[in-house]
This record gives structure tokens, sequence and C-alpha cells, in this order.
């Protein structure tokens, strides 16, 4: 077989799934496949390719092969949890491929749930289970992020009247992505058993205040009172950042830009 190092030929290359139905529940995939030809219909091989979803980060998709084999593919795999169709286009050297691939996603959720919907399922009546007093946040990615506490959750809003009840069912169709951490800018922190007091960053990023002075400018002269502790069950959930020396270092209108939603405070 012949196998081309020439230019791609953009019309004659193609993008194709192997089913164009797929369920929405995280689990099922579809294969997408990217093949590559010249201006002579010959395979082009060793080519970077790049793979978009007109839905963006509602569909996820992993990479098997985004080099171009000497058949000339490359290849992709994408799943969703949520219900629609998407259109996947391929990219190579910053041009796109002519001819897509549709596929729609179905049978997923049956309850409307929207990025940034507060969510949990319903009271069960009784005292000694806790499921149900779970509080998550739906991101843009589709998985939900549950609230620690009371106190991380008042640093987002300001009480539980958005709140959405979804049934058990529906709930568990969506995948947990991780907790949600204190809002930017918001408190200051510590773990029970550290001394060092921390203002939490966007990303769940802490940066250790080191002196009184610096927590006092940044939260007036009751600071103190303005200290939340974190159980060291949640340690895992922060990152840590730069050292505050002086309030100057961390000023708080510039700290918690970019964390107006959990979503673009997780990047998401």
């Amino acid at each position: 077989m012949f196998v081309s190092a020439a230019t791609v030929n953009y019309d004659n290359s193609r993008v194709s799934g192997d089913k164009a139905a797929v369920k929405a529940d995280g689990i099922d995939q579809v294969r997408i496949t990217v093949t590559l030809k010249d201006s002579a219909l010959q395979a082009v091989r060793d080519k970077k390719v790049y793979l978009a979803s007109s839905r963006e980060k509602l569909d996820e998709i992993s990479v098997e092969s985004d080099v171009t084999n000497d058949f000339g593919k490359a290849t992709f795999l994408v799943r969703s949890l949520k219900n629609g169709a998407s259109t996947f286009t391929a990219w190579v050297d910053n041009k796109s491929i002519v001819r897509v691939a549709n596929v729609n996603f179905g049978n997923g959720l049956s309850v409307a749930v929207n990025v940034g919907d507060l969510i949990k399922i319903p009271d069960d009546n009784d005292d000694r289970s806790l499921s149900d007093t779970a509080v998550y946040y739906y991101g843009r990615n589709g998985r939900r992020y549950v609230f620690s506490n009371e106190k991380v959750y008042f640093t987002w809003y300001k009480d539980f009247g958005k709140v959405k009840i979804i049934p058990v069912d529906q709930m568990s169709l969506i995948p947990i992505g991780g907790n949600v951490t204190y809002k930017a800018a918001s408190k200051l922190v510590k773990f029970q058993t550290d001394v060092k007091t921390y203002l939490p960053t966007k990303g769940g990023v802490l940066r250790w205040v080191q002196t009184e002075e610096a927590a006092r400018r940044l939260f007036g002269t009751e600071w103190n009172k303005q200290v939340d502790d974190i159980s060291e069950a949640f340690y895992i959930n922060y990152k840590f950042g730069k050292p505050i020396e002086n309030a100057l270092d961390a000023p708080l209108a510039i700290l918690s830009q970019g964390s107006d939603t959990i979503s673009d405070d997780k990047g998401l």
C-alpha cells in the first residue's frame, strides 16, 4: 500500500463514527475515526489530529490514537451523560476536515438538569440516614459535586431556595465528580490539627496567611471570626499555593475573579 506524506486534502478526508446512536449513560460510547487522504486519495500518515464536539464539554472525548497510522487513521472514543445531537469535527494543521460525523445521544436523564443546578434526592423521612441530606452542584462536565457541609455551601449560596429534588434513579445516572471547595477569597480556613490559617483561592488552592497583621488587613479586626475549621478528611480536596506575607500579596477582589460559578472555579 502506498502511504503518502503529502498535504492533506480536506475534501477527500472524512470523520466517521461506528454508530449513529449512543446511550447517554456515561458508559456507552462511539468510536470516531478520522481518515486523512491526499489529493490522489492516498492515506496520509503521521499527522496530529484534534477532535472537537459541537457540544464541547458535554461530550467526553478520549484519545485512542491522535496521530494517523499507515492507513491515515486516527481514532477517538466519545461518551456523554447528556441527551442531544453532536457534530464531531476533526482539525489538522489548524484547518477543519469538511466531512463531519453526527451522533445522537439519548435515553439519558429523563429529568431536566441544567449546568449550575443544585440537586438532591427526596427526603426519606428517616433521621438515621444521611444520603438524602446531601446537596450537589451539577457541573459543566455532566458530573455532580457534593458540598461537604453547610459552611462550604454558604460561601457559594445564601440559602437552599434553588435546590431541585430529583428521583434517586435519576441521581444515580449522574457520576460524582468530587467535592466542592470553599469559594475563592470568601473566608479563612484551617485544618483542625494544623495551626496555620489559609485563604482559599481559585481551584481549591489554599495560601497560608503567615501573620495576624495580614489576616487583619484582609478580613478586618475580627478576622478570627472568619476562620472555619476543615476536617482532615477533606485535606485531599485542596492544593497549596504561595504563602501570603502581606495583604498586598492577596487582593481579595482580584483573587475572587474567575470563580463566579463552581464550574468556573474548577475549570470545567
